[in-house]
C-alpha cells in the first residue's frame, strides 16, 4: 500500500507540475502579446504626436509667410494665429494623449485577467489533481480491504472444509476397523459382480477376483478406482489408497462409501 501511494504522490507531483507548465506557457504567451502591443502603441502615439507637432509649426509657418507677404507681420491678426495654432496643438495632443491612455489602460485590464486566469487556472488544476490523488487512494484501499475479506472467508472456508474431511477420514476410519474384523471367511455375495476376499497367510484380507462392481460401474468412483486401485490386491491397500484418495482430494466420501459398500465391508 505504500507504493501505491509513493505512486500516486509522484504520479500528483508529475500532473501539477504539467498543468503548471501549460498554465506559464499560455499566461506568458499573452504577457508577451500584450508588452509587443503596448510597445507598438507607444511607437504609433509617438509618431502621431510629433506629425501633429510637425504639421502645427509648418501651418504656422505658412500663415506667417502669408501675413508677411500682404504686410502684416506684425499686426495683431499674427498675434491671435499664433494663439490658435497653439490651441489647436494642444487639442490634438490631448486627443491623441487620452487615446494612447485609454489604450493603455486595456492592455493592463487584459494583462490583469492573463494573470487570473492563470492564478484560477492553477487553483482548479491543483483541486482536481488532489480530488482524484484521494479517489484513487480511497479506491486502492478499498480493493485491499476487499482482499482482505476475501482471504480471511477463502481461509475460513478451507478451515470448515478440513474440518470436515477430518470428520469424515474419522467416521470412514470407524467403519473400516468395524467392518474389517474376522477372518477366512468370503465377503460379499457370489456372484461375478462382487468382489470376493480370502485371508492370507501373513493376516492381510487377499482380493482374488476383481470384475467391475455394479454398484460404482460408472462416475467418479469407477473412474478413481480404475486410476488409483485396480492393481490392488489386499484389503488394507484399498483402505490405505482410499485414505490417501481423501486426503488429496481426488475421491469424495460418497464415492468411498460406494466402493466400500461394493466390497461389503
Amino acid at each position: 500500500m505504500a507504493s501505491y501511494e509513493e505512486d500516486l504522490n509522484r504520479l500528483k507531483t508529475a500532473q501539477r507540475d504539467a498543468a503548471v507548465a501549460n498554465l506559464q506557457n499560455t499566461r506568458n504567451q499573452a504577457l508577451s502579446d500584450l508588452q509587443a502591443e503596448r510597445n507598438q502603441n507607444a511607437s504609433t502615439y509617438n509618431q502621431q504626436r510629433s506629425t501633429a507637432n510637425a504639421q502645427n509649426k509648418l501651418s504656422a509657418k505658412n500663415f506667417q509667410e502669408y501675413l508677411a507677404s500682404t504686410g502684416r507681420a506684425n499686426s495683431g491678426l499674427s498675434a491671435q494665429a499664433r494663439m490658435q495654432n497653439a490651441n489647436n496643438l494642444n487639442t490634438n495632443l490631448n486627443y491623441l494623449n487620452a487615446g494612447e491612455a485609454g489604450a493603455l489602460a486595456d492592455i493592463n485590464r487584459r494583462t490583469t485577467l492573463a494573470n487570473d486566469a492563470y492564478n484560477t487556472g492553477l487553483a482548479g488544476a491543483n483541486a482536481q489533481i488532489e480530488a482524484d490523488y484521494i479517489k484513487n487512494l480511497l479506491n486502492e484501499r478499498e480493493k485491499a480491504r476487499q482482499a482482505e475479506l476475501q482471504e480471511r472467508q477463502f481461509q475460513e472456508q478451507i478451515r470448515q472444509f478440513n474440518e470436515n474431511m477430518a470428520l469424515q477420514r474419522e467416521q470412514l476410519y470407524s467403519r473400516f476397523n468395524s467392518g474389517s474384523g474376522g477372518g477366512g471367511s468370503t465377503r460379499g455375495g457370489g456372484t461375478n459382480d462382487d468382489v470376493i476376499f480370502t485371508d492370507s497367510n501373513d493376516g492381510d484380507v487377499r482380493i482374488n477376483s476383481v470384475s467391475s462392481p455394479s454398484r460404482f460401474s460408472s462416475g467418479n468412483a469407477a473412474r478413481w478406482y480404475s486410476q488409483n486401485a485396480a492393481g490392488l490386491t489386499s484389503l488394507n491397500q484399498l483402505k490405505s489408497a482410499l485414505e490417501r484418495g481423501l486426503s488429496e482430494g481426488s475421491i469424495t466420501p460418497d464415492d468411498v462409501a460406494k466402493i466400500r459398500k461394493s466390497y461389503g465391508v
